[in-house]
């Protein structure tokens, strides 16, 4: 976040912190990094591409500010949270269609920034939300629908911000592997792009829910919000992924508290799913080498999800979970 005084919120995206996880693992002998991107405003790395989808839909005169146009999209939520935000302070009416399964609290949120929301089936599968997107949208031509999962402005903004941010951090010394959930596959394109150009013996592994690959495109309905939509993304460059680690929701709720006891760290159920398949990818990495991965939000919105305090004891230690 740069100095001085910003001219609104969305002046104040990026320059996330990025730190090293020394207490998850003591005997890991490998550096595992976490990016805080739950430190942007609204609290997630969506706000990046959110504002940077409708920048670029005014250049092309898609999009004219304080024209009062809508804009359609279907979202998980924390690209909601983002594009709601922009609208509110650049001028736009936002409707956006979410699965009927998210969580409530995201819900209320959303509708707190004065967005219209619409419940999409989850059980009809996981891209649910964005087949009644394309249906509201024939109904109404004259709405823009931006389209997160193919707009190329989306993984252009992880190379121009998130990636220049991470090398700037870690200087000479590149990580060895890049681990990273894939929703849209927008940061892990873009990243993973300008990242393997300056390494490109770099190991970038994609995070998806048990059951489901982006290699055999196969998906299945699953509680992990914003991995696996059901399909694999138009802005997803799958050549650069070198491999696929599938992460149960078990797994991911135990690191949830897990991670929150060792490093007071508090993220959400797709970001602790991160740190299950950063920790299995260092191992398998000789002694010494560097993990990279993301949270992506807070722990806040999947209060829920995690274990509950007799079933932690009953399961064993701390230190024994998710390894």
């Amino acid at each position: 976040m740069g100095k001085g005084i910003a001219d609104s919120v969305l002046d104040a995206i990026g320059d996330t912190p990025i730190v090293r996880l020394s207490r998850l693992e003591p005997d890991l002998d490998r550096e595992l990094l976490v990016k805080l991107e739950l430190l942007n405003p609204g609290g997630s790395h969506k706000v990046r591409i959110a504002l940077n989808m409708i920048l670029e839909a005014e250049k092309d005169g898609e999009l004219v500010r304080g024209s009062g146009q809508t804009i359609i999209e279907s979202t998980g939520g924390n690209t909601g949270i983002g594009l709601a935000m922009a609208a509110a302070i650049l001028g736009y009416r936002l409707v956006l269609v979410i699965p009927d399964n998210y969580s409530p609290a995201k819900q209320r949120l959303l509708r707190g920034y004065g967005a219209e929301v619409r419940l999409s089936d989850h059980t009809l599968g996981n891209n649910s939300h964005a087949d009644m997107a394309l249906g509201l949208l024939f109904d109404n031509p004259d709405w823009v629908m931006l389209n997160q999962q193919a707009n190329p402005a989306n993984p252009a903004i992880h190379e121009r911000t998130t990636a220049v941010e991470i090398m700037d951090a870690l200087g000479p010394r590149l990580p060895d592997a890049l681990v990273a959930g894939v929703g849209t596959g927008g940061h892990i394109t873009g990243v993973g792009r300008v990242l393997a150009e300056h390494q490109p013996s770099l190991r970038i592994v994609a995070v998806q829910p048990e059951g489901c690959s982006l290699r055999e495109n196969r998906f299945v309905t699953h509680p992990i919000q914003g991995l696996a939509v059901g399909l694999v993304p138009a802005v997803l460059d799958l050549g650069l992924v070198s491999d696929e680690e599938q992460v149960s929701f078990e797994d991911a709720r135990r690191m949830m508290r897990r991670v929150m006891r060792t490093e007071g760290l508090a993220v959400g159920i797709s970001s602790a799913a991160n740190l299950v398949a950063a920790c299995r990818v260092a191992r398998a990495l000789p002694a010494g080498s560097r993990v990279l991965t993301f949270a992506y939000d807070g722990v806040h919105d999947y209060l829920d999800a995690l274990p509950d305090e007799d079933v932690a004891f009953a399961e064993g230690s701390l230190a024994g979970e998710a390894r």
